[in-house]
């Protein structure tokens, strides 16, 4: 038949071929349709989404056909529609670069070329990232037919067209040829261009040309040369699809996909489950697997066939209790339901007869776990069944019960002496030496608290800065809301970007955000205020405006709410921490789809893997398997991993993982396994291991075996069994032990239990004081002295040491108290300079101050001059400023001098660098040696007034702490001016 001079994709069938290579194409293309204004048909105000093809919906991350116009849905995008627009108006190709922000995903930089074809805009889009410096080819403003060629050209998907009857091959894309380099195929025979396709292709084709229709053919694999020239196999999903010319002959096309990757790693996976086969078959241990209620046996390894002395096929898919009705106790079925039920394992020890691995006539004792096996889900449908031969283990257990029943013996002979010894320790005189023991210990514990708390409290400062950096650098959003009604005290930089250009600190919640008030963030905020539970959410659906006078916006948030308490352990707020986890439920149920789909075709395939899976993983044996000659660790179960908390294993060799078991030999007999290709078995193997609880190295005990796993005949790892056998070892020694040493421990246990008796006499009376709060045991005392006071006759209250001795406890009771006093300024201290700066009102502070002291300036008949004409404000804690003014003009009151009225001077003025507030009074006024000393803590110059000693000595650490200064000037019968100076 001469061939036809029309275009090619003329003589196809154009909206059917269009449609299939707009599917196909990696290139973007978009239809839009302008909307013109009301009356004015030259003036476009914004487009309509027509159709979009499959690249152009992964590019702009939209449907098909969106509901929303462009500047709907792209509000921001105007220089893009700008373009659209003025393309449309003159009918001429345009072409533009811009980023674009999908709703979901990354930004994608994409060029754009745009052409009008009749009363539509056409729009090419490619990723500029894909080819970089390369502008798009230009597609708009060209025919359909032509469009659809020059996509075909571009596709990534291999595709060519064959002609019938003789198949021909007419047309091949750029992909398809590159497929097959350096080799003409246009005008030849597929079978003599294509030898590497399946013979029956032709067959195929000739069926297709007659019956018409589509064909797909998975996973063909074809030979192909690489770049390197070398031949290697690559696998393909060709697609069929007849094209009908009417009265002429039949057009077939033939897309190929490349999907080796997918193939291989189906392979893979298989390859896996057939080395889990044989490590089940294997295994030293006898293993099987029951399923459903009835127990049908569904895996039994060879072990397991032994010891019910049953071939796998009289086993496997029976029940249980019908092929081995001896089996079938009542106690064995209670077992089993209660495992399905509860989901608790259950582990026992058994005699059975005789079997093959025991003596003739003589029972062996096995030792039997029964573990539940789960669904993904949680749900129990099985039980692994796994025994191991205990029979010496048994054996030795009985001979250690002989032994503790003589034990038993000894230890009531020594509880009884104990006894006798508790009897005699109660003596008064012996409590008075105790109390006073205790009575130097606690002034000693005393003062080394003080250093101590002085110690914590520096160690504090650096915790709360360090904390406050965290605070801003933490990537989470964070605030602080005080009181009921949750008003921002606190928020840092990632909440603040979640409400940007929003004013937050000094405003209510619901104030700034009232669409919150029917929120269940606002419920559950209400709820931690009132119970001090701690509330965590994840994935709550919240709708609000950003900024104020925007529209409201679907947010999902993740967040954990706190309450936050006073130093009353009241509480007076809570701690909200934030995190923005709207694109990942998003991704989320995107991807939930995707596996859903995946899920269904490899459901059944997964089950059969996760059953041997599951029996490794949830036995109590230990179970590992290392691959090649440096025994790297390609898998372990959660019991092994248990040995060796906290280490990765995995892919790591044994030398490197384990190098504390490496110098003990086991390297070597893994060596010699693998070399060999003989298991070895290992019986009561010492191993120093490290407790999780960091109480030092402990010595277990284990059988093991090491089994070569075998490749064609070759060694190609090594599986560990192991089972921790330390209890039965460590039994069989205490058997060892004689008679004799029994008795030598009796007797060495009797002489230091008396001693202990004494000694934890004495210990607990010391810690049963020391470890309660200080309050209560003082006050108890100061009853009971009151107590012994009253009932005391007066004659005897005279006589000898008595008056002396009481004096000598009231004194002990008064500086305990004292003590207490001094700690509980000093917890008021500690907590000082924990509240953050802010700009505070001077004026309004003095203010408040004065009246808190109006009855003490009245009774002292005190003038307060105030003068803050050049300070509005300070920044400093507020709650940290009020104790400042208060404890200086307090101290100038109570120290007034008593021959003249008190004239107490406030004045504030700024420097170049600070802020300097001065506090002068006319009062008794301070020696030099007294100014060295004045701001000492627990230092106190005047005794004729109440105090602690801690208020000055908490002002300059309150000042300091802050960056700025106090400094003191005094003179003796004339005055003070105490100055302090802020930090700008």
């Amino acid at each position: 038949m001469p061939a036809s001079t029309q275009p090619l994709t003329e003589r196809l069938a154009p909206q059917a071929l269009l449609q299939a290579l707009l599917d196909t194409s990696q290139t973007g293309i978009v239809y839009l349709r302008p909307v013109f204004a009301a009356g004015r048909p030259a003036k476009v105000v914004d487009l309509v989404y027509v159709r979009l093809n499959p690249a152009a919906q992964r590019l702009l991350g939209l449907p098909e056909h969106p509901a929303g116009s462009f500047l709907a849905l792209a509000p921001q995008a105007t220089a893009v529609f700008t373009f659209y627009r003025d393309t449309f108006l003159s009918a001429q190709a345009g072409y533009h670069t811009y980023d674009h922000v999908p709703p979901t995903g990354p930004a994608r930089r994409l060029h754009v070329v745009a052409q009008r074809d009749a009363e539509l805009l056409v729009v090419s889009l490619t990723e500029a990232a894909a080819e970089p410096g390369a502008a798009p080819p230009p597609l708009a403003g060209l025919p359909v037919a032509e469009v659809a060629q020059r996509v075909l050209a571009q596709a990534s998907t291999a595709m060519c067209l064959v002609r019938g009857p003789a198949y021909l091959i007419e047309y091949a894309n750029q992909a398809f040829r590159q497929l097959f380099p350096d080799r003409l195929l246009v005008g030849q025979l597929v079978t003599e261009a294509l030898p590497e396709v399946p013979l029956h292709l032709e067959t195929l084709l000739r069926h297709l040309n007659s019956a018409g229709g589509p064909f797909t053919g998975p996973d063909v694999p074809l030979v192909l040369p690489t770049s390197t020239q070398q031949a290697q196999t690559y696998y393909f999903s060709f697609q069929y699809q007849s094209h009908s010319e009417g009265e002429q002959a039949h057009l077939i096309s033939i897309a190929a996909h490349d999907v080796t990757r997918q193939v291989l790693a189906r392979q893979q996976r298989e390859r896996q489950r057939a080395e889990w086969q044989r490590l089940f078959e294997q295994a030293p241990v006898a293993i099987a697997v029951l399923r459903g209620p009835q127990h049908v046996v569904e895996l039994a390894n060879p072990a397991m066939c032994a010891l019910w002395q049953h071939a796998a096929e009289q086993l496997l898919e029976q029940p249980l209790f019908e092929v081995l009705p001896a089996m079938a106790t009542d106690l064995l079925r209670q077992r089993l339901a209660d495992i399905m039920v509860t989901g608790q394992s259950y582990s026992a020890q058994e005699p059975v007869a005789a079997t093959a691995r025991g003596a003739a006539g003589s029972p062996a004792h096995w030792a039997f776990g029964y573990h539940p096996l789960r669904e993904p889900g949680g749900q129990v449908t099985g039980i692994a069944v796994v025994a191991l031969d205990v029979s010496e283990q048994a054996y030795d257990r009985q001979q250690v019960q002989a032994l503790n029943a003589e034990l038993s013996t000894l230890n009531e002979e020594l509880h009884s002496i104990n006894e006798e010894v508790h009897a005699n320790n109660e003596e008064l005189v012996q409590a008075q030496q105790q109390l006073w023991q205790l009575n130097q210990e606690l002034e000693t514990r005393v003062a080394a608290g003080v250093q101590a708390a002085q110690l914590a409290r520096d160690e504090a400062e650096r915790q709360r800065r360090r904390l406050a950096s965290f605070f801003q650098q933490v990537p989470a959003a964070i605030c602080v809301l005080d009181g009921p009604d949750m008003v921002y005290e606190l928020v840092n930089a990632d909440f603040q970007r979640l409400l940007p250009g929003r004013e937050l600190l000094g405003r209510p919640l619901l104030e700034v955000l009232p669409e919150l008030a029917s929120s269940i963030i606002w419920q559950t905020l209400q709820q931690v205020y009132q119970t001090g539970e701690t509330q965590e959410e994840i994935g709550v659906r919240v709708t609000l405006a950003r900024r104020e006078g925007r529209p409201p916006e679907e947010f999902y948030l993740h967040y954990v709410q706190q309450a936050r308490y006073n130093e009353h352990g009241h509480i007076d707020g809570v701690v909200m921490f934030i995190l923005n986890i709207t694109e990942h439920i998003l991704a989320h149920r995107r991807a939930e789809k995707l596996q859903a789909e995946v899920l269904a075709a490899m459901q059944r395939r997964a089950q059969e893997h996760e059953t041997f899976y599951q029996v490794f993983e949830q036995t109590s044996a230990l179970v590992a398997l290392m691959w090649g000659p440096e025994h790297r660790f390609e898998y372990h179960n959660l019991a092994f991993q248990r040995l060796f908390p906290g280490r990765n294993l995995l892919h790591h060799s044994f030398n490197e993982a384990l190098p504390e078991l490496a110098g003990e030999g086991l390297a070597t007999l893994l060596d010699h396994v693998y070399s060999t290709g003989e298991p070895y078995q290992g019986t009561e193997l010492p191993l120093s291991l490290a407790e999780p609880g960091g109480t030092g190295p402990q010595t277990a005990y284990f059988n093991f075996t090491y089994q070569p796993y075998l490749e064609e005949g070759q060694p190609r790892g090594i599986s560990v069994f192991a089972y921790d056998v330390t209890e039965q070892v460590l039994a069989r020694q205490a058997v060892v032990a004689s008679a004799q040493q029994a008795q030598a421990l009796a007797k060495n246990l009797l002489a230091a239990n008396e001693q202990l008796t004494r000694t934890n006499t004495d210990l607990d009376n010391f810690i049963y004081t020391a470890s309660h709060d200080l309050k209560a045991p003082i006050a108890n005392i100061e009853g009971l002295l009151l107590l012994l006071r009253k009932q005391l006759p007066t004659a005897a209250q005279q006589a000898g040491l008595v008056p002396r001795v009481l004096g000598m406890m009231q004194g002990a009771i008064e500086r305990f108290q004292l003590t207490i006093a001094q700690l509980t300024d000093l917890a008021k201290l500690q907590h000082a300079h924990t509240q953050p700066a802010e700009e505070v009102d001077l004026a309004a502070a003095v203010e408040a101050v004065r009246l808190d002291l109006a009855t003490q300036l009245e009774e002292a008949r005190a003038e307060l001059l105030v003068d803050l004409d050049n300070c509005a404000t300070v920044s400093f804690a507020p709650q940290n400023l009020r104790s400042l003014i208060y404890n200086l003009l307090s101290n100038a009151l109570k120290y007034r001098h008593p021959e003249r009225p008190a004239v107490v001077q406030l004045r504030c003025h700024h420097t170049a660098t600070a802020t300097v507030l001065e506090v002068q009074d006319n009062g008794l006024g301070l020696t030099l040696d007294q100014q060295h000393k004045l701001f000492t803590m627990f230092r106190r110059l005047h005794d004729h007034v109440a105090g602690s000693g801690v208020g000055l000595y908490m002002v300059k650490r309150m000042i300091e702490n802050a960056g700025g200064t106090i400094a003191v000037q005094s003179e003796a019968g004339v005055g003070s001016t105490f100055t302090v100076t802020f930090p700008s």
